[in-house]
């Protein structure tokens, strides 16, 4: 596990590792499942973010 990865958020429906210090939460790519750290909010208990670029294939996910 990634150092500081020490709580979990649910994003579109997975559990991903989150570092609560940093504001970054592992997310799967939607097309190659390729893991991206990716800078999420939590408001009232729910992560939120706004889309990302994979840093390995470049397939954007949106945040819906």
């Amino acid at each position: 596990m990634d150092e500081g990865f020490t709580e979990t958020v649910i994003i579109r429906g997975e559990e991903c590792l989150y570092n609560p210090k940093t504001g970054i939460a592992m997310i799967q790519c939607e097309k190659c499942g390729h893991i991206n750290h990716v800078e999420i909010e939590v408001v009232d208990g729910e992560a939120r973010f706004y889309g990302f670029s994979c840093e390995n294939c470049g397939t954007f996910n949106s945040a819906d």
